[in-house]
């Protein structure tokens, strides 16, 4: 008897996502899953079984055959698949696209050593899970130990204490649901996340933090052979697979690295969640500040939170003061640091410790003043703001592109300038002329090595702050300084409060004592700092947040277009098929669109056929569905 597969086909065009029917020759043994080459439009592809039967979905006279499989293995199954096309309808994708980013590249070497594998070896489970570790006690967390050793489809955040070791607490999770049979999967943002290690600790597993193709191929092999019941890695493990899994972790959910940066763009944090939920798995997500969409879940009691009380929250937090600038009183405002700030660094080298300066920015600064009258200093030609040229070297207008020489003060005379924020290579000159006992090291970029002596002051941006300096060692720093925590507030981002409570939360948690630096004391992010408060943020976040119909109140769907023209004839689509209700903003410069949604399945459902006609019409539309999570 004939057979026929349905088969997703790798092509770029979107009115062409959906399965073609193929002839299964004689002898091909073929199921959901397999990967195989098929002739489509002409050219020889890679295409995916998707469903086999007796009978085919058109006319057989016009039916190819399936040209040959690659492997001798399914690569996914019919949950795998579920979820695939889960991720395909919840980021506006095609299936094809999300499968090129859930499978790994093909190696025929690592196939044939595979063959020498056996079989998995039995799982051992224990009899009864260990007893909580006294490290839970604070936490009143019976069900989420519960949901480790049986999973039942639960989702929980966890806010470890500043002074806790959460890597611990997670370890003990991972312990308790290898132990009852079950698999782990482990996500974490960046190579500096210590989860991963730690969990390849606890028991052997395979790891997709390699780059080369043939150590992924043969970690994801081995996940799907059962011969390793752990998978670690970053956002593209999310799609590891995991036999009988049994609890997800991921680390630091509201890093910004776990969303995708290729088309389609899920993020990895509602990937794991699906997941989870479909294979019945125990979700843990971790942080110290609950993304948007994730204090949604969390109001509408789809995530339980699993934190102490809030007077133990408070007494184990470091200490935190708060340098009002809005003071008129000498010394706390013209000085890069004021008062206490300064007194307290002197102390720390003195008495040969570890201080850390957070600066908001890199280089120099921007946007320059008078440091006589502190107002701001402006472009000759066309009064934009003035930024330094390289190191002092002189003085550019980034908005017209004048280059010319530093000049006095039109207003005071005053030949001196100083940035309105000062970048950390202008914090750092200056700490180093007035620290000189201290190693003064300037810190940008991810992998920026730190001191190496004491007494030492890292001075840190955006991009170096992790989970926990290497330069610190074990230690904690003895104080941390944020000079200018307004120009962190005063981002143009709408998310620019909650990105500057969460770093500051994340260096907290290494540092025995903060120093705040605003003139803007009650501003609801300074103080959940000071409260140690991250739910009470948000609690004054989301209002104004859904008077602008902005996350966590509304979804929003970015459109990126390729010309003006193009833009013209899609927000005339929009505005017919979108459900009432929908706000269209643009197009803007770039000519991109964003869709404010209220309902997003529903968004989503209208522009199913809108991107299928775009194709069809030669149109360059490329979404991307929650651009701000």
């Amino acid at each position: 008897m004939a057979r026929f597969a349905r088969v997703v086909v790798g092509v770029a065009p979107a009115h062409l996502d959906r399965p073609f029917d193929y002839s299964v020759p004689d002898g091909m043994q073929v199921g959901v899953g397999s990967q195989v080459r098929v002739v489509f439009a002409g050219r020889r592809r890679t295409g995916w079984v998707v469903e086999v039967g007796d009978e085919p979905h058109i006319a057989p006279e016009g039916i190819r055959a399936l040209s040959l499989m690659q492997g001798e293995f399914a690569w996914f199954d019919a949950s795998d698949l579920a979820l695939y096309q889960w991720v395909a309808d919840r980021y506006a994708a095609k299936l094809a696209d999300v499968l090129r980013h859930a499978l790994p590249q093909r190696v025929a070497g690592v196939e044939r050593e595979a063959a020498g594998w056996g079989r998995p070896a039995e799982v051992e489970r224990a009899a009864h899970p260990a007893c909580p570790s006294p490290r839970w006690r604070p936490y009143g967390a019976s069900a989420l130990l519960q949901a480790a050793a049986s999973p039942s489809g639960q989702a929980y955040w966890l806010r470890a204490l500043p002074d806790d070791d959460g890597t611990a607490l997670v370890t003990d999770l991972i312990a308790r649901c290898l132990g009852a049979g079950r698999g782990v999967l482990v996500l974490g943002p960046d190579p500096a996340s210590r989860l991963p290690d730690a969990a390849l600790a606890v028991s052997a597993g395979v790891d997709w933090r390699a780059e080369s193709p043939r150590d992924r191929y043969r970690a994801f092999l081995r996940g799907r052979a059962g011969h390793a019941r752990l998978a670690v890695g970053e956002r593209a493990a999310v799609f590891a697979p995991v036999a009988d899994l049994g609890l997800v972790l991921v680390d630091d959910e509201a890093n910004p690295a776990y969303k995708e940066r290729r088309s389609p763009r899920q993020h990895a944090r509602e990937v794991a969640l699906a997941r989870a939920r479909m294979a019945g798995a125990t979700c843990v997500l971790l942080g110290d500040l609950p993304s948007a969409n994730l204090w949604k879940l969390l109001e509408a009691g789809h995530v339980t939170g699993v934190t102490a009380d809030r007077a133990t929250q408070r007494r184990r937090a470091p200490r935190i003061d708060v340098v009002d600038l809005s003071d008129p009183r000498p010394g706390t405002r013209r000085a890069r640091f004021a008062e206490p700030a300064a007194r307290a660094l002197s102390q720390v080298v003195g008495k040969g410790g570890a201080a850390v300066v957070l600066a908001s920015r890199g280089g120099q600064g921007a946007a320059l003043a008078c440091r006589g009258c502190r107002r701001r200093l402006t472009c000759p030609d066309c009064a934009g703001s003035l930024s330094v040229v390289g190191d002092d070297a002189g003085w550019r207008c980034p908005a017209c592109g004048w280059v010319g020489q530093a000049f006095a003060c039109p207003v005071c005379g005053d030949q001196r300038a100083v940035p309105l924020a000062a970048g950390a290579g202008r914090l750092a000159s200056e700490l180093a002329r007035s620290h000189a006992s201290a190693e003064v090291v300037r810190m940008e970029g991810y992998d920026a090595a730190g001191p190496r002596s004491r007494p030492a002051i890292g001075v840190m941006t955006r991009g170096s702050v992790v989970s926990r300096p290497a330069w610190l060692g074990s230690a904690s720093a003895d104080i941390t300084v944020l000079p200018d925590a307004d120009a962190m507030l005063g981002r143009p981002a709408l998310d620019a409060a909650e990105d500057a409570l969460r770093l500051w939360f994340a260096a907290a948690r290494w540092s025995q004592r903060v120093v705040v630096q605003t003139q803007q004391p009650r501003h609801h992010a300074v103080q959940a700092l000071v409260r140690s408060d991250p739910l009470g943020f948000w609690q004054r976040e989301a209002p104004w947040r859904a008077q602008l119909r902005y996350p966590p109140a509304a979804s929003l769907v970015r459109l990126a277009l390729r010309d003006g023209e193009t833009a013209a004839a899609v927000v005339a689509d929009l505005q017919k098929a979108l459900p009432a209700g929908d706000e269209v903003l643009g197009p803007d410069l770039a000519h991109a669109l964003i869709v404010k949604s209220g309902d997003l399945r529903g968004t989503l459902s209208s522009l199913a056929p809108l991107r299928r006609a775009w194709s069809k019409a030669g149109r360059s539309v490329r979404l991307d569905v929650d651009p701000l999570l």
